[in-house]
């Protein structure tokens, strides 16, 4: 959670970011990314929440993920882990000295 802020100044995102860490675990997934959107459609803020139990990458690695996802959702790239994704995924693994943001037969 240390570098939080550095990935959103990465990222240029410009809504709330707001962070659940859950302790019970999540069979689908390590984290998951949940836009929060108005009554009147526009873009509220960014709701990403963290399950710390068995997870396949490490912490900051799942959070860089799912700020992606928030980068994809101000930027009206339509995508899950399409050209986007693994475009930002390998510049912040560079850039931070991270590993595994993208894990191509695990993030489907």
């Amino acid at each position: 959670m240390k570098y939080l802020n550095n990935y959103i100044k990465y990222l240029q995102l410009q809504k709330p970011v707001v962070i659940r860490l859950v302790t019970k675990p999540y069979q689908k997934a390590d984290a998951e990314y949940r836009p929060r959107y108005s009554n009147r459609g526009k873009l509220k803020s960014h709701d990403i929440w963290v399950y710390l139990t068995n997870n396949t990458r490490e912490f900051n690695s799942l959070l860089a993920h799912e700020l992606i996802h928030a980068w994809q959702e101000e930027n009206n790239k339509n995508e899950i882990h399409g050209k986007y994704f693994k475009k930002y995924a390998k510049k912040m693994e560079k850039h931070f000295l991270l590993q595994n943001i993208y894990i191509p037969n695990i993030d489907t």
